[in-house]
């Protein structure tokens, strides 16, 4: 298991809606917040609280491929009123590998949310050849049967196929993620361009 990020912080969290006082308050303190790549190719998130407030409902778990991008909801994992302090596991399957997923954590009440001011990030990697490109490349072709991209920041992206024929595939702005392609060749030669200041060749399938 490969150890991403862990992060210790004692975070006293409230409401922070202008009418905070008419709603309970989710105070809690996290203790611990950490996100683990694992050899089955899986993301653990862990977290635990040294207190829980009786006003939780539920966690939610955010998930976003900047680290101050756009987040959207992965998962919501149950609260274990029963217990004064509990650890928490969640699983994320859906990871594809030599992505780098960033994740916030919330806690739900009935009215209100409050997320922690934590933001952690893995990856699970990708253990396979890349042929001409390099893994920390802003663009990067995934290996797999698809022709997926992932982009790690958002930018102006076009990607031209020259091979075996000349064919624009895609040329527009985009936010950082993973994009499939919609490409009829089976084997072609793809130049991708990013802001004006990225290029590169890249022959799929990968090498």
């Amino acid at each position: 298991m490969q150890l991403v990020r862990m992060m210790f912080a004692f975070l006293l969290v409230a409401c922070t809606s202008a009418r905070a006082g008419d709603m309970p308050e989710l105070a809690t303190l996290l203790s611990l917040f950490s996100a683990n790549a694992a050899d089955d190719g899986r993301i653990r998130l862990n977290w635990t609280l040294d207190q829980q407030s009786p006003t939780i409902v539920k966690f939610r778990i955010y998930r976003g491929y900047e680290e101050f991008g756009n987040f959207s909801v992965l998962t919501e994992v149950t609260f274990h009123a029963e217990l004064e302090h509990a650890d928490y596991l969640y699983q994320d399957t859906s990871a594809i590998p030599g992505v780098t997923y960033y994740y916030k954590l919330a806690a739900q009440g009935q009215l209100n949310e409050s997320i922690f001011p934590v933001v952690i990030s893995a990856a699970v990697p990708l253990g396979v050849q890349l042929g001409e490109q390099v893994e920390q490349d802003p663009v990067l072709i995934l290996p797999g049967a698809k022709l997926r991209l992932y982009m790690r920041k958002a930018g102006h992206l076009v990607v031209t196929r020259t091979m075996p024929e000349m064919k624009t595939l895609l040329d527009g702005d985009l936010a950082a993620g993973v994009y499939e392609i919609d490409s009829s060749a089976s084997k072609q030669t793809l130049t991708i361009k990013l802001d004006g200041q990225f290029e590169k060749s890249v022959a799929w399938p990968l090498q």
